[in-house]
């Protein structure tokens, strides 16, 4: 179970600067709450499980898929993380504006 998570942190740290840059895109734009910022990265996690599905990315996942992660449950699982961060992000961000 360890290593799944380990396994899965490694494949976030591939998009974890793409997700602060767009924590601080929606800063700039002024939108900046909480459930829009959720939206938006749930939004782009389904976009980018769909392009890796449907692309010859998917053969990257077999690595994950002999560690018995799901394409789903690493997606899922990155959304959370990824949730996390931003809304902790966020709630720091907005105390200072």
């Amino acid at each position: 179970m360890l290593s799944q998570l380990f396994a899965i942190l490694f494949y976030y740290r591939t998009f974890a600067l793409w997700s602060l840059g767009i924590n601080i895109l929606l800063l700039i734009t002024g939108s900046s709450t909480l459930i829009l910022a959720l939206i938006t990265k749930l939004f782009l996690v389904a976009l980018l499980f769909y392009l890796v599905s449907e692309a010859e990315a998917k053969q990257k996942l077999s690595f994950y898929k002999k560690l018995g992660i799901s394409d789903l449950k690493l997606f899922s699982v990155l959304y959370l993380i990824d949730a996390i961060i931003t809304i902790g992000f966020l709630s720091v961000i907005n105390e200072f504006i």
